[in-house]
């Protein structure tokens, strides 16, 4: 019992998926392909909709005819928004639980209870799309709100003037049964992915990000504006005589050396730097920072990782690049990563030549 629990809490602590299943699609070229199916999804449910109209059975009188007019609208609105412009978390959150309330709404404008537990069948789509880009919390909330729409949509078969007890806990049963296996089955796949689509960017001894998962995430912190309130900073950090500490201490310790200078690095930076192993004992540090507070950075550095006290001792060489300036219009991201790099990377240097253990910054 004690292992399902923990199983279900590691689970229940995932974090969103968006970004990292985007990225892992892109890669291979799927991502275009994903977004014109969720698109053409949306419209044709959009027309679904549409042909409802002309049934005897479909939305009756002005009230639910307009709401059913509004989902149409709402339908081939969202598909338009998929194909035509790059998707964001924010579109993406927004998406899902407006698909919710269209699929609840859908539902309710149906004369007929067993057409109301048909719609309700879409909700599973949603699980499964939430399955793979988002996290368990969202899900959870999809799959309540799914629930209760599926019941309520079939209780005129429980309890209405023409009941029939064992039809409608048969259907409903089994939309149950559909919306919640979905997204269960897609939670399977996403964790046999997982090793590819999560692990492929990430350092495995320290849990940061590797070389890979640098250049693919730095572009978004690079891309907005430069000013000298969000300035950017590249740091380097490299360990001094890490060498010396393998060879006469054992890999084991070397490793513990790596980890420990991991979590020191977490202690001065924000949830929103990019952190990154780049191999050995280099690490890198991507952040934006006011340009006044650099002075205090360094001295926050220089505490977090004073390795005075381990045993054995260990002291790190630091080189820090900050630029405030906007890029030039012909100047990429990439470009000014480089160059960023670089100014880092030599202030490291010279902080290795000057005996180790410091912090040398540059403006670029």
């Amino acid at each position: 019992m004690s292992g399902l629990i923990e199983v279900v809490g590691r689970w229940w602590q995932t974090p969103d998926q968006f970004h990292t299943f985007s990225r892992y699609l892109e890669d291979r070229g799927f991502f275009t392909a994903c977004r014109v199916l969720v698109g053409g999804t949306a419209f044709w449910m959009g027309l679904v909709l549409l042909s409802a109209r002309f049934s005897d059975v479909g939305p009756q009188g002005t009230f639910w005819r307009a709401v059913n007019l509004t989902v149409i609208v709402l339908c081939l609105g969202a598909a338009l928004v998929w194909w035509v412009f790059p998707p964001t978390p924010l579109w993406s959150y927004t998406f899902v639980v407006g698909s919710d309330i269209a699929i609840a709404a859908a539902a309710a404008t149906d004369s007929e209870p067993l057409g109301r537990l048909i719609a309700c069948v879409v909700f599973a789509s949603i699980g499964g799309y939430i399955a793979f880009f988002h996290n368990p919390k969202l899900q959870v909330g999809h799959l309540v709100f799914a629930s209760m729409v599926t019941v309520l949509s079939g209780w005129t078969l429980l309890f209405g003037p023409a009941a029939d007890v064992g039809l409608g806990l048969a259907k409903i049963a089994v939309v149950m049964a559909t919306i919640i296996v979905i997204p269960v089955v897609s939670q399977i796949v996403l964790a046999v992915l997982g090793s590819d689509a999560t692990t492929s960017d990430i350092d495995p001894l320290t849990g940061l990000l590797n070389r890979r998962g640098l250049a693919r995430r730095v572009n978004d912190l690079m891309d907005a504006p430069i000013t000298e309130s969000d300035a950017l900073l590249v740091v380097v950090i490299d360990l001094d005589r890490f060498k010396t500490i393998n060879d006469v201490h054992g890999h084991d310790v070397g490793d513990s050396t790596i980890m420990r200078t991991a979590l020191r690095i977490r202690l001065w930076t924000t949830t929103s730097a990019l952190t990154a192993r780049m191999g050995g004992d280099e690490f890198v540090v991507v952040e934006r920072v006011p340009v006044n507070a650099i002075a205090r950075l360094e001295g926050q550095i220089r505490s977090a990782m004073d390795g005075a006290t381990d045993d054995p001792r260990t002291s790190a060489s630091v080189g820090m690049a900050v630029r405030a300036a906007p890029r030039h219009p012909d100047e990429s991201v990439d470009d000014a990563f480089a160059e960023l790099f670089r100014v880092a990377d030599s202030a490291m240097y010279e902080a290795k030549r000057e005996g180790g253990n410091q912090v040398r910054a540059s403006l670029v």
